[in-house]
């Protein structure tokens, strides 16, 4: 029997999250060992490969695991993390560059159907809008804005929209002034 490949649908692509970004939160949670065991331990795991890929939506729960156990702040700091142990390219040497480039990272870190975008406009020299409609907790989000602000001196007004992803919305809008 013959069987034609091509006649047979694709596998479905798996949405998956890089382990390296995954390593944000050990950073994180570095002095409080005991705290980071426990969350390794309750996601099934030992520790954290940066080489692999890790299933998306096991990759978010941890964080809403983090923001629901240690805090909001803790999950802040995550996302300054993020920002914080990132490779940039010399071309990305300002706060108007780095904003931008912010939804490009994502997508370097999480791939797959249905896993969301980050895009930015500028309103002005000092604010722009970022709309995320990127899975994850808002937290998140904010570490993330002001870990880019802090890598250029500058302290934010981060403001959030009305619609919120943690709220049930589809989206979420993110005002950052400086």
């Amino acid at each position: 029997m013959n069987v034609d490949n091509q006649s047979q649908p694709p596998a479905a692509e798996k949405r998956e999250y890089s382990g390296a970004a995954l390593l944000s939160f050990i950073l994180a949670l570095e002095d409080s060992e005991l705290v980071l065991k426990k969350i390794l331990r309750d996601a099934g795991v030992d520790r954290i490969d940066p080489e692999a890929w890790y299933d998306f939506d096991w990759s978010i729960a941890i964080f809403y695991k983090i923001e629901a156990e240690v805090g909001r702040a803790a999950l802040i700091e995550v996302g300054r993390k993020m920002i914080e142990t990132a490779t940039y390219p010399p071309e990305i040497n300002s706060l108007e560059t780095l904003l931008p480039t912010i939804g490009y990272w994502y997508a370097l870190n999480a791939r797959g159907p249905d896993i969301g975008t980050i895009t930015c406009e500028f309103e002005d020299d000092h604010s722009a809008t970022l709309d995320w409609s990127a899975r994850g907790p808002c937290a998140i989000r904010l570490g993330i804005l002001e870990g880019a602000c802090a890598r250029y001196g500058v302290k934010p007004l981060v403001e959030h929209g009305v619609d919120c992803m943690d709220r049930g919305g589809k989206t979420c809008l993110l005002h950052v002034s400086w």
